[in-house]
């Protein structure tokens, strides 16, 4: 029993075992004709499942999703370019300590408080007053559960010089995402979250703003294994099945890839967004049947990761090490100031998986003294679930 083990936090997560079966390949190297098929095969997936257009170009590197995120700003900086960093948790904030690397200016816009967005008017004012070069938005942020609308946003830039980098690492795969629409110039995820691949793979995707921008740019602040000309050169060899040796690319992990977008897409984003929306709602309305708080706003909630609060005299530590010792894996929160813990709920997730979660999450608070019954917020998931035919 303990190797069975239910993966609730905001990733990695638990994987398809079809998608698991394929890193076992053998016999592909990355020059191989077969491997160039499949990661061929790949990228032109990438852009379906964010709804790009054929000239945005997916780039595949091996690595997690902060050197994406290191990437995604650094090509197209050069000294003393002014940045504007919204950030709504932790994840935001990172931005802001990558950046105090390098030699330029730095800007952070908060919400008012903790648990909300930023409103798009501010980040729009806040543009146009500082002139910046460049705009972060993290789409969901992981330590909150905060979810960033970027429309409206990206629309507004989409015609100025500022280039629109968006952190898609909780969100890419799980949230609804539309990179010609949205006006999003870089988005950037990991691997291991609602991709459903095990970790390893930075994934970038980038407008034909931003590539024109690559091509501009004199003296950017990448370093070298980050330099995107260079990968982007790889990727399009590659889409003409003519492979280019830059870096090694992690051969075992791509074909993984290949497999999880093929799931992705036999889902179709529509029903995965759908899915992610109720699964999310049901977890969500059982908290609150049992009492406790959700950290994001009604209006900036996520819907592939949950932050819960806690009352004062529940320890979140004891109750995450209780579910896990339960065989289901939860995560405390990031930020000091709240007592929370947070529970992931996208990729392959299922109702069952839900309703698992929850019964372990009741088991925990009635251990320590909170709950008097058990089963409200299971009562509470089960009619959200059924409301809605899942």
């Amino acid at each position: 029993m303990s190797e069975r083990r239910l993966v609730m936090v905001p990733g990695p997560i638990n994987y398809e075992p079809s998608v698991l079966r394929e890193l076992a390949v053998s016999g592909l190297d990355h020059t191989s004709p077969e491997f160039v098929e499949i990661f061929a095969d790949a990228l032109g997936k990438l852009r379906e499942i964010v709804y790009a257009g054929k000239e945005h170009q997916p780039v595949v590197i091996a690595g997690t999703g902060t050197l994406g995120m290191e990437a995604s700003v650094t090509n197209f900086l050069t000294k003393g370019s002014r940045v504007l960093v919204v950030s709504n948790g932790y994840f935001g904030d990172r931005f802001k300590e990558l950046l105090s690397r390098y030699p330029v200016k730095t800007d952070v816009l908060r919400p008012d408080t903790i648990g909300n967005g930023v409103e798009a008017s501010r980040i729009i004012e806040a543009v146009e007053k500082g002139g910046y070069d460049l705009v972060t938005l993290t789409h969901v942020d992981t330590s909150t559960g905060v979810l960033q609308p970027i429309r409206e946003v990206g629309k507004k830039l989409r015609n100025t010089g500022t280039i629109l980098v968006v952190d898609g690492v909780c969100s890419v795969g799980g949230e609804e995402i539309n990179l010609v629409e949205d006006g999003v110039d870089v988005l950037f995820t990991g691997s291991q979250k609602a991709l459903g691949v095990p970790p390893g793979l930075a994934i970038i995707w980038l407008s034909p703003k931003a590539l024109e921008k690559l091509k501009e740019l004199k003296e950017p602040l990448s370093p070298y294994y980050m330099d995107l000309k260079k990968w982007v050169e790889v990727m399009r060899s590659y889409e003409e099945k003519k492979p280019v040796y830059f870096g090694t690319p992690a051969v075992n992990l791509v074909v993984a890839l290949r497999k999880s977008l093929e799931l992705i897409l036999r889902e179709g984003m529509e029903n995965r967004v759908r899915r992610h929306m109720v699964l999310s709602e049901a977890f969500r309305e059982a908290m609150k049947a049992l009492g406790l708080g959700i950290l994001a706003s009604e209006k900036y909630t996520a819907h592939t990761i949950t932050a819960v609060k806690l009352p004062g005299g529940i320890d979140a530590g004891t109750l995450v090490s209780f579910a896990r010792s339960a065989g289901v894996a939860i995560a405390r929160g990031l930020l000091k100031e709240v007592n929370y813990f947070r529970v992931g709920h996208m990729g392959p997730v299922n109702a069952n998986d839900v309703i698992a979660t929850i019964a372990v999450i009741e088991r925990a608070l009635y251990k320590q003294g909170y709950l008097s019954r058990l089963g409200d917020g299971l009562i509470r998931a089960q009619e959200v679930l059924a409301r809605h035919e899942f």
